[in-house]
């Protein structure tokens, strides 16, 4: 089977996953926890029912003056994602993460495939990547900083095939881990 045909295969398709990260990078941040909700809803996100610190269904931040730092597991029925988070600090959204093509065969090619026609389009829409390791067996990583968002791409081999993305605002991610060597 050639690549083009295991592309179409993979769920979510790498063209359904780039047209997420085209809206996370062309939509900007929201500057509010109020915000949030509404923005993770446009993304396709959703949070279960119960979640500690939520609000409008999202969790918060305990607001702009608090250090604390808050986040909580995404859902999403539009694309099949596992492991979905987002992250916020001092009441702003700072980050957002989730894995995909999730194989338990360490004979599933489907992260190797998936990284490969993600990075081919990430390059042709945003240029070279900031880094990029490609490690043996296949595994990878890259990192794009585009309008303020960064956008980070692992693809694990070992013990068994993942595809992992996650999105930051670079600023405030920045700030997020300055505060952590403090």
């Amino acid at each position: 089977m050639d690549e083009t045909a295991a592309n179409m295969k993979l769920v979510p398709s790498p063209e359904k996953l780039m047209a997420l990260i085209d809206e996370i990078v062309a939509s900007g941040w929201p500057g509010r926890d109020d915000d949030q909700a509404d923005y993770l809803l446009r993304l396709g996100f959703h949070q279960s029912e119960g979640q500690e610190g939520f609000r409008k269904g999202y969790g918060y931040s305990p607001g702009p003056d608090s250090a604390a730092d808050l986040g909580g597991e995404l859902l999403s029925a539009g694309l099949a994602v596992n492991d979905a988070s987002w992250s916020s600090y001092k009441g702003e959204l700072f980050s957002i993460g989730f894995f995909v093509y999730d194989g338990r065969d360490s004979h599933d090619t489907s992260a190797v495939l998936g990284y490969r026609s993600i990075y081919s389009q990430l390059l042709s829409r945003y240029g070279q990547p900031t880094d990029a390791t490609v490690r043996p067996y296949d595994e990878a990583t890259s990192y794009w900083a585009v309008d303020g968002t960064g956008i980070q791409m692992y693809c694990y081999t070992k013990p068994f095939p993942l595809l992992q993305l996650g999105f930051s605002h670079v600023s405030r991610n920045a700030a997020y881990e300055a505060r952590l060597t403090e």
